[in-house]
């Protein structure tokens, strides 16, 4: 077993963190700008009672330099890397963001709550979303992991039995339709479904490519297992 790095990390969102972590990151690959900046973590999550302090430190800092950044073509955008809704719903009542990445809040499993805070507020503001987690970290493949924990929230296990049992029903993967239902909500511009081997590569591209019958997002929606406010595909 191989020990791993000897370093920590430390959370800082001043001004000038965020400025020499752009500029190291730009001298390390040589590129001209930096399309996105995701302001990672900064959620109550990761950084506990401390998030009220780290988040007034970001208005103060990151949030201000990173829209700096943005009108001198430093980068073409930035927004929150977040596994809660609630700090993408803070910085945008205190910045001007562009694209947010949005992991554990949106899947064909769990989205009620993104569907009814996260989604208008993301429209209004007109800002982007791109989905993480959109498999709930393996578990709609079948892994027994729910967004990234060991605990599998309470009635879930029926839920995605069912959702299985209709996609065979119809000679369908679920884990296609997975896709397919976090790409339909128009405020979503992209999703990382994530790969750790070529195969799952190919796999994701099949599943893009695939058609998912009307009819099965109609009976998902008629037997409850999706909410009623869901976007689902128009094909």
């Amino acid at each position: 077993m191989e020990k791993p790095l000897d370093y920590d990390f430390l959370h800082d969102y001043t001004a000038d963190a965020v400025q020499k972590s752009i500029e190291d990151s730009l001298q390390r690959t040589g590129l001209s700008h930096i399309d996105i900046v995701y302001v990672h973590d900064l959620s109550e999550d990761q950084v506990g009672d401390r998030y009220p302090y780290f988040l007034k430190q970001a208005r103060n800092g990151a949030f201000k330099i990173l829209s700096e950044l943005r009108d001198q073509g430093v980068i073409k955008a930035w927004g929150m890397g977040v596994n809660k809704i609630e700090p993408i719903l803070d910085c945008i009542e205190s910045a001007d963001p562009d694209i947010c990445l949005s992991a554990t809040q949106y899947s064909i499993l769990e989205h009620e709550d993104a569907v009814d805070r996260l989604l208008p507020t993301v429209k209004n503001a007109g800002v982007k979303l791109v989905s993480g987690a959109g498999y709930n970290s393996g578990y709609i493949a079948g892994r027994e992991r729910y967004n990234y924990k060991d605990v599998i929230p309470k009635g879930m296990y029926e839920k995605r039995k069912k959702m299985s049992s209709l996609a065979e029903k119809y000679n369908i993967s679920l884990i296609d339709a997975a896709l397919h239902f976090v790409l339909a909500a128009e405020e979503f511009a992209s999703i990382i479904p994530g790969a750790s081997r070529p195969e799952q590569v190919k796999d994701n591209l099949q599943a893009l490519n695939t058609t998912i019958p009307s009819e099965f997002w109609k009976e998902l929606k008629n037997e409850g297992l999706i909410y009623e406010k869901a976007q689902i595909p128009e094909r």
